[in-house]
């Protein structure tokens, strides 16, 4: 209980600094913030109207405490832009994003998993230097340079898609899956590369530790001490890699929507971002660095159910 009650203090603790560094973010620009939105261009009476919806009136931690207040209610502020809430603007295409990336999640563990074990099973020959090869060649592509690949090969000359389609989940759920399938795999091919790099490297440190001879002289199969022993005692570092592989992945889903046309919230913060609208681009970097945040404290604690020795700790 102490182990998760420390984490869950670490966690609202990181959340409350990353609050702070986002809130801060927009204020540090030199100069005047509603100039820096409106423009030079912009009158006195439209300045003084936009400090006031911006509270820029209010001194600093009035500002911070009404903003973080707001966001632990779900109130954001107004978009600038759109000229609608911002929680209502994310909840409209942070689906998208998350559905896209958790497909891409899905997509590196069924693949890299077998990949990974079928390489540990005979270290050094054909089949784990041809992986190795191939896993070298393609951690080397960016996910922006897959998805332009992909585009072009698979899209536009074997039409195995229609480029650039995007079908909703409520238009058709099938639909939905198959304009983000390729997407996801361009942004897991590089993921799979790597992590099953480091699951045989985890399988094989396992398979070399005396427990696992011991086990094997007592008669226990190959298969039997893979499944029951070594892929279990290998999890803690794999889930570590995932974690980073995790955040990775939804930063890597950002680009590849531009180029797959696919309307989640990449588009929406470089839009916020080009017109300087600061409750929206705020808004979004809170939620992507909180979801992170978030994703690195689930991982403490599935580290901690894999192996309650971190826990003695």
């Amino acid at each position: 209980m102490n182990y998760f009650l420390k984490r869950t203090i670490q966690l609202i603790c990181t959340l409350i600094t990353v609050s702070i560094i986002t809130f801060c973010a927009f204020y540090v620009i030199p100069g005047d913030p509603a100039r820096v939105i409106l423009g030079p261009d912009a009158s006195d009476e439209q300045m003084d109207n936009l400090r006031e919806d911006l509270g820029l009136n209010r001194s600093f931690p009035v500002r911070y405490f009404r903003w973080v207040s707001g966001a632990l209610t779900g109130d954001l502020g107004k978009s600038l832009t759109f000229r609608q809430p911002v929680s209502e603007l994310l909840g409209q295409k942070l689906p998208v994003t998350l559905s896209l990336a958790a497909m891409a999640l899905l997509i590196t563990m069924l693949i890299s998993f077998p990949l990974g074990i079928l390489a540990s099973g005979r270290p050094g020959k054909f089949l784990d230097q041809l992986l190795s090869v191939l896993g070298n060649i393609f951690f080397s592509f960016p996910p922006f340079v897959l998805a332009l690949l992909m585009t072009l090969l698979l899209g536009l000359t074997l039409k195995l898609f229609v480029a650039g389609e995007y079908i909703s989940f409520t238009e058709s759920v099938p639909g939905f899956l198959a304009s983000l399938f390729f997407p996801a795999l361009a942004v897991a091919v590089p993921k799979i590369a790597i992590s099953q790099k480091f699951l045989r490297a985890s399988i094989l440190a396992e398979k070399n530790k005396e427990y696992v001879r011991a086990a094997k002289s007592r008669g226990l199969s190959d298969t039997k001490a893979m499944v029951l022993h070594i892929i279990p005692n290998s999890l803690v570092p794999i889930i570590t890699v995932f974690t980073i592989i995790a955040s990775e992945i939804l930063g890597g889903s950002l680009v590849v929507e531009m180029v797959f046309n696919i309307p989640g919230i990449s588009r929406l913060l470089i839009t916020a971002i080009n017109v300087r609208d600061f409750p929206l681009t705020q808004g979004i970097v809170l939620y992507l660095a909180g979801m992170t945040v978030i994703v690195y404290f689930l991982a403490d604690i599935l580290h901690s159910l894999v192996d309650p020795r971190i826990r003695l700790k």
